[in-house]
């Protein structure tokens, strides 16, 4: 079996060319078509020069045109780069100049004034379909890159994380052999594509006969109209961090969904009264999915079960490619129901972050539990404990990187940006409960700089300048100083407390 994404689909094009792969209000597209459209951005990337090891970024939003031109790119033994069109300018150029992007392909070129001028361009909206083309000969390089990631980093700046297509492989066959989708089955792609659970919700169905329903942001973000789309597409799986599922069981729109079966959840820690609300709406298997980007996707999962005595859902168990570690600071061994560092293992890791060997280095440890001697594991950072029967439980951060509404931020990311302002000497960012208990956002304080008076509009915009809207805080507290712990560092809880 191909451990390659673009082949895998190949494969099944072969035996399912007229089942529907692509589903959105804008129409349908079969395997048969979406294999040419791929052919036809394939064929123009070639002309343009890229080749296999070439970063590709993509510049649009979710759409038929999306998926065929992710898999040109794979095709062409290129791997793609997201380029979410609401991240700031700023931030875009960044990732383009430290990847080395050599082109971009967008549906929007009327908004790449952002772009350097040395980045080769394709628009996508200017291609013709419907010409034929001569199939590419797809690219069969096991080691080549399937994606990069920028992920928000802790220095100030994002991190490319380099995912394989082989761990995307394993992790797609999982899902399969653990939930099997029917020719029939249409999975709901909703999360954008700057976030690898948008990897499976298109690619799973696509290398097995089924169907990928791509909604459109004004459609994702209202319950009703999401609940209309799900059944008229007859969706079968769908994917919410619990965020918004909490907004679609407080709407009780589920009733609609009858062709559900599936709903996963993932990107945050999940409430089990969550689970007991949606419960009582839905009939079918809820699923908790837990890992960070560095692991491909997710790396646990846990059927959730209704009445639970648990408060936060268990992460669960590793899927059969991945394994789990839970050590203290001296990378020993915690025995079971003590509260210890989590690091992953297996056949699930990336390949660490792109021109940044110190921090690789840093995340990336050689296994010492592994028979290989060059085996690595990932230090994700958060606090874990694992029952007698071997079960995950999650019980928060061991640094300053937060989840919030299903988005991975380090929170000394914004407090850097905010102190590189000329204004501002100190910051810090902490996460609030809002009045009602039931959302959270971000709040920051900041000292003026030798007592200067400061704009808070002035510094709103400054941030929407370089931090995409979700990490951008929602309340500004100027202070003369920042409380402090013994040791010097800043107390957060003090913070919290005001």
């Amino acid at each position: 079996m191909s451990t390659l994404v673009h082949l895998q689909f190949a494969k099944q094009c072969q035996l399912t060319p007229d089942n529907i792969a692509l589903r959105s209000r804008g129409g349908n597209l079969t395997y048969r078509q979406l294999e040419h459209c791929s052919d036809v951005i394939a064929q123009q990337l070639l002309s343009r020069g890229i080749s296999s090891g070439d970063v590709v970024g993509v510049y649009m939003e979710r759409s038929q045109n999306l998926v065929s031109t992710l898999l040109g790119i794979m095709k062409v033994g290129a791997c793609y780069l997201p380029l979410d069109p609401y991240y700031p300018h700023n931030r875009l150029t960044y990732m383009v100049e430290h990847s080395e992007t050599k082109l971009v392909v967008t549906d929007r070129v009327d908004e790449l004034e952002w772009l350097p001028e040395d980045c080769q361009i394709i628009d996508i909206a200017a291609a013709d379909f419907s010409q034929p083309v001569l199939p590419v000969e797809p690219s069969n390089d096991d080691s080549q890159l399937c994606y990069i990631m920028y992920t928000s980093g802790s220095t100030g700046t994002p991190k490319g994380v380099m995912v394989k297509h082989d761990t995307v492989i394993n992790y797609l066959n999982w899902m399969q052999n653990a939930f099997k989708l029917e020719q029939d089955s249409c999975v709901l792609s909703q999360t954008t594509f700057s976030f690898d659970i948008s990897v499976w919700e298109m690619f799973w169905p696509l290398i097995t006969g089924a169907s990928t329903a791509l909604i459109c942001e004004e459609v994702k973000y209202d319950p009703a109209l999401l609940a209309e789309f799900i059944k008229h597409h007859q969706v079968t799986v769908a994917q919410f961090v619990p965020t918004a599922l909490r907004i679609i069981v407080d709407e009780r729109v589920l009733d609609q969904c009858q062709s559900l079966e599936h709903i996963f959840s993932g990107g945050e820690a999940l409430p089990q009264c969550l689970v007991n609300d949606l419960s009582k709406q839905f009939e079918g298997q809820i699923h908790n999915l837990y890992g960070p980007t560095e692991a491909t996707i997710f790396a646990c999962h846990w059927l959730c079960q209704p009445d639970s005595a648990d408060t936060i859902v268990p992460i669960g168990r590793p899927i059969p490619h991945a394994k789990v570690l839970v050590l203290d600071e001296n990378l020993e061994l915690v025995p079971p129901n003590h509260n210890g560092e989590l690091y992953l293992a297996g056949d699930i890791l990336a390949l660490g972050y792109l021109k940044r060997e110190d921090l690789t280095d840093e995340r990336f440890l050689i296994n010492p539990y592994a028979s290989s001697k060059t085996s690595k594991m990932y230090r994700t950072g958060d606090l874990v404990s694992v029952r007698d029967d071997g079960v995950l439980l999650f019980h928060g951060r061991i640094d300053s990187q937060i989840k919030l509404r299903g988005h991975r931020i380090e929170l000394a990311e914004i407090e850097a940006q905010l102190q590189a302002l000329p204004w501002i000497s100190n910051a810090a960012v902490i996460v609030d409960d809002s009045d009602d208990g039931k959302n959270q956002y971000l709040t920051a304080f900041y000292v003026p700089y030798q007592d200067t008076d400061t704009d808070i509009q002035a510094i709103k915009r400054e941030m929407a300048q370089v931090l995409p809207y979700y990490m951008q805080p929602s309340r500004y507290y100027a202070v003369d100083s920042l409380p402090t712990l013994p040791n010097g560092k800043i107390s957060k809880s003090a913070l919290s407390a005001k």
